[in-house]
């Protein structure tokens, strides 16, 4: 199997056009030999440094590169290999962050149904209840709590109101009030839920999220694993609503599935407290701040700057959503939705009711398979939901390829189920 650009290649030869990105992650193309070349100057400089107590210079270096392009006051980065990682470290800092100020009864934290923040045990934890991360594990971490996700098209408030309400906002402070306001100590988001069905979030929903936080004194982390680095036409996804937070995690982007890496964005505040705990904060793992993986960061992210690949993805994402949109035509899809490169549509038996087809039917997996044969990837979701999210560097002429692959790809269905 290869690579190059927006394709793949299996083991027989055959070429696909990858409208998956791996799993949202190959932002800057398959088969760069700049990458490649990266990978290669790096391990032969120093193939292995710690970063406990022997950190690489390009470490730093890469440090000081993400730190330029972020929001708000997130100033020091803790790099680990994994998103799922990162997921475990920021929750680790949350309620070292409130320990080390003095307020020790903040364990609990809020998540959103819809989420999926990893496969490690606290990532499952904060994961949506219904993923099934856990199954035939044991119950989650203790402390964390659900609320809902901006899910507009089935919101359980305002569906039916001819505005959203932000009525889910509502329900997250009320979630702060039952736990007692000083036992939370955060709450996880990701700007856009990609797996759990890329929710787009109204446009006042982040900017209430954040001053709900500010009020109650609750550390809001958010979780930008798949929407960093360009995914959504900004560097990063909370930039379209003029938040930041105080905690950001993130990983795939940053070295476009090249090498793992990931990390966690403090704020200064945040820092400086953790600063405070005496001793040193029992958290690190073997490969943190790989080198390697370091220096093919840098190149990611002077790749994205020097062929201006974020800006790209706001041009090229506009068609992409112009032309998913016109997938509404087919009955069989409910709802079409998305934000730059990351796309999605919900299939329903009935728009009227927008009861979903039983899960046996397995309707988004059949899309994606009869996309498959026709030669392009992309994703099935639990919940009825296809979606996708191409390389930055996908053309346009590409994207309209892909959609009407899909476009024959639902009339195929629909004609299968017509006839069962």
């Amino acid at each position: 199997m290869r690579g190059e650009g927006s394709r793949v290649w299996d083991d027989r030869g055959r070429s696909y056009l990858d409208a998956r990105s791996g799993v949202w992650a190959v932002t800057v193309g398959y088969g760069r030999p700049d990458v490649v070349e990266e990978v290669s100057r790096q391990l032969g400089r120093l193939s292995f440094a710690p970063l406990t107590d022997a950190a690489s210079p390009v470490a730093f270096d890469l440090a000081a590169g993400l730190v330029e392009r972020l929001p708000g006051d997130l100033g020091t980065v803790a790099l680990v290999p994994t998103g799922s990682e990162a997921v475990d470290t920021a929750l680790k800092f949350a309620r070292a962050y409130h320990s080390a100020g003095g307020d020790r009864r903040r364990r609990i934290v809020i998540s959103r149904e819809y989420s999926a923040h990893g496969s490690t045990y606290a990532g499952s934890s904060l994961s949506d209840p219904d993923r099934g991360l856990l199954r035939g594990i044991g119950g989650r971490l203790s402390g964390i709590r659900f609320v809902p996700a901006p899910y507009r098209y089935r919101c359980r408030y305002c569906v039916e109101a001819p505005a959203c309400t932000l009525a889910c906002v509502g329900v997250v402070e009320e979630a702060i009030a039952a736990a007692g306001p000083d036992r939370v100590a955060a709450v996880f988001a990701e700007p856009v839920p990609g797996p759990g069905g890329v929710l787009v979030p109204p446009a006042e929903y982040w900017p209430r999220l954040r001053a709900l936080c500010d009020r109650h004194g609750v550390l809001l982390a958010a979780d930008e694993v798949i929407t960093g680095f360009g995914r959504t036409g900004r560097w990063f996804g909370l930039e379209h609503w003029n938040v930041a937070p105080d905690l950001m995690i993130f990983a795939k982007g940053v070295t476009s599935g090249y090498l793992p890496l990931s990390g966690v964005m403090l704020t200064g505040e945040v820092h400086r407290t953790l600063l405070t705990i005496h001793g040193f904060l029992p958290h690190g793992f073997t490969y943190s701040g790989h080198p390697t993986a370091c220096a093919v960061a840098l190149r990611n992210l002077q790749i994205l700057e020097d062929e201006g690949l974020v800006a790209r993805v706001a041009e090229v994402g506009a068609r992409l959503q112009e032309r998913l949109a016109g997938l509404r035509a087919h009955t069989l899809v409910g709802d079409v939705r998305g934000l730059g490169l990351m796309g999605a549509f919900e299939l329903v038996r009935d728009r009227e009711t927008k009861e979903r087809y039983e899960p046996a039917k397995g309707v988004a997996r059949r899309i994606a398979l009869h996309a498959l044969a026709d030669g392009v990837i992309v994703r099935a979701l639990s919940g009825d939901v296809v979606a996708l999210s191409p390389p930055f560097v996908i053309t346009p002429e590409q994207i309209d390829h892909v959609v009407e692959v899909l476009d024959r790809a639902i009339g195929k269905l629909e004609k299968e189920l017509a006839d069962d």
